[in-house]
């Protein structure tokens, strides 16, 4: 049997000024910042780059945490959490403001990469913590004012794409990333160690 090769390549693509995603109801800011988006992740970051994007993660974890979640802690309909995982190779805390979607007592988060797949270029890669979370699936989430240990699994099949498909409804834009790379965008699911066990 062929296979199925309606899935677009990144070789493929519309130019990003039109290849942004479907954002109904979204203003005109949002969907210019949505263009800009895609725009900055279509190529990898410069070393000037890096250290402003360094700069900034800084800054948004410390107003995040000094704010108890109040500053930082939501983009657009998408709330904000700080995942600190254990480094694979240092083994040092990293933290990272990542978005996430809550469901019956759990946290789902897409591992989304730093930029696009560049034709004729590098790949994207995925993002440090969700490797950290392959290696090391204990970490700690910050979600507003509450510290809360929780421990990663990695979605497969039918029950990441339930939740791929909740997290697109939410923020449109991660469906570019999903168009303009190879690879298929984790979904991971956070579960609070203290979480109750649900009844059968």
């Amino acid at each position: 049997m062929p296979q199925n090769t309606s899935r677009t390549t990144p070789e493929k693509l519309a130019p990003w000024s039109r290849g942004t995603a479907r954002m109904e109801g979204a203003n005109v800011l949002v969907r210019s910042f949505t263009r800009l988006n895609v725009y900055l992740y279509s190529k990898p970051p410069s070393r000037t780059a890096k250290r402003i994007n360094r700069a900034f993660l800084n800054l948004n974890i410390h107003l995040y945490r000094r704010s108890q979640g109040r500053i930082l802690g939501r983009f657009g309909r998408l709330d904000a959490m700080l995942i600190t995982t254990t480094g694979r190779r240092t083994g040092l805390s990293r933290t990272n403001p990542v978005g996430y979607v809550y469901d019956r007592g759990r946290y789902y988060v897409c591992a989304a990469p730093g930029h696009f797949d560049v034709p004729g270029g590098p790949r994207a890669s995925q993002p440090a913590w969700y490797l950290n979370l392959r290696s090391d699936p204990r970490a700690t989430a910050d979600i507003g004012p509450e510290r809360v240990a929780v421990t990663a699994r990695i979605l497969e099949g039918e029950e990441r794409d339930r939740m791929w498909d909740r997290f697109v409804a939410v923020f449109p834009f991660i469906a570019e990333f999903q168009k303009r790379v190879r690879h298929r965008l984790p979904v991971v699911e956070l579960t609070p160690d203290d979480l109750a066990p649900q009844p059968l």
